[in-house]
C-alpha cells in the first residue's frame, strides 16, 4: 500500500483574514475615491454656475448701463418729456376749449342780421369779445337788441359751459351808406 499524504494549511485562518482585510482596503479606497470624485464634481458644479452667474450679471450691467445711457440722451434732448410735462398735457387736453367748435355754435345761433365784425380773447382778463353790427329794428330799443342776442347765446348751453359770465360790453348806433346799424361788444368771461 502506498502512503497518502496530507497537506494541511496551518495559515488557513489567517489567510481569510488578508483576503477580508484586503477587501476591506479596497472598499475604503474605493468609497474615498467615491467621494472625493463627487466633492470635485459639486465643485466643478458650483465652479460652472458661479461662472454661468458672473455672465448674466454682466449681461445685465450691460444692459443698465445702455438704458441708462438712452435715458441721459433722452433727457439730453428736446424730445425727453418729464412726468412733469405728461401732467401739464393732461391737464391742458382735460381742461382746453375747442374754439372751433364755440365758433360753429356762434355762427348758427346768430340771426341772420347780425354780422360778427371782430373776435378777439384778452389773456389778461381772460375774456372773449364778440364785436359785431346789427340792422335797427323799429320796434326794439339798441340795448334790447344787443340783449336779445345774448339771451341767444345763453341759450345754448354747448357755448356757455366755458363761459362763467355773458355780459354786455357796449352798442352804439351807427350810420352806413344811408343804413343805420347797432354796433355792438359783447364780452364772454372764460370759467377759471
Amino acid at each position: 500500500m502506498k502512503a497518502q499524504y496530507y497537506k494541511i494549511n496551518l495559515n488557513k485562518a489567517s489567510n481569510r483574514l488578508d483576503q477580508f482585510e484586503a477587501v476591506r482596503k479596497k472598499r475604503r479606497i474605493l468609497t474615498i475615491g467615491v467621494f472625493f470624485l463627487v466633492v470635485l464634481c459639486g465643485i466643478g458644479f458650483m465652479v460652472y454656475k458661479s461662472l454661468e452667474m458672473e455672465k448674466f450679471i454682466d449681461q445685465q450691467e450691460a444692459e443698465l448701463k445702455s438704458i441708462q445711457e438712452r435715458i441721459d440722451q433722452l433727457e439730453a434732448s428736446s424730445e425727453f418729456l418729464s412726468p412733469e410735462d405728461i401732467f401739464t398735457l393732461a391737464n391742458v387736453t382735460r381742461s382746453r376749449l375747442t374754439w372751433s367748435a364755440k365758433m360753429t355754435l356762434l355762427g348758427s345761433t346768430l340771426p341772420k342780421d347780425v354780422a360778427i365784425t371782430e373776435l378777439t380773447f384778452d389773456d389778461n382778463v381772460n375774456t372773449f369779445v364778440i364785436k359785431g353790427i346789427s340792422k335797427v329794428k323799429a320796434d326794439m330799443k339798441d340795448l334790447d337788441l344787443v340783449m336779445s342776442i345774448i339771451d341767444l347765446l345763453r341759450q345754448q348751453e354747448e357755448f356757455v359751459d366755458d363761459f362763467s359770465e355773458i355780459k354786455f360790453q357796449s352798442s352804439q348806433r351807427i350810420k352806413h351808406s344811408e343804413q343805420e346799424m347797432v354796433k355792438f361788444e359783447i364780452a364772454c368771461l372764460l370759467k377759471s
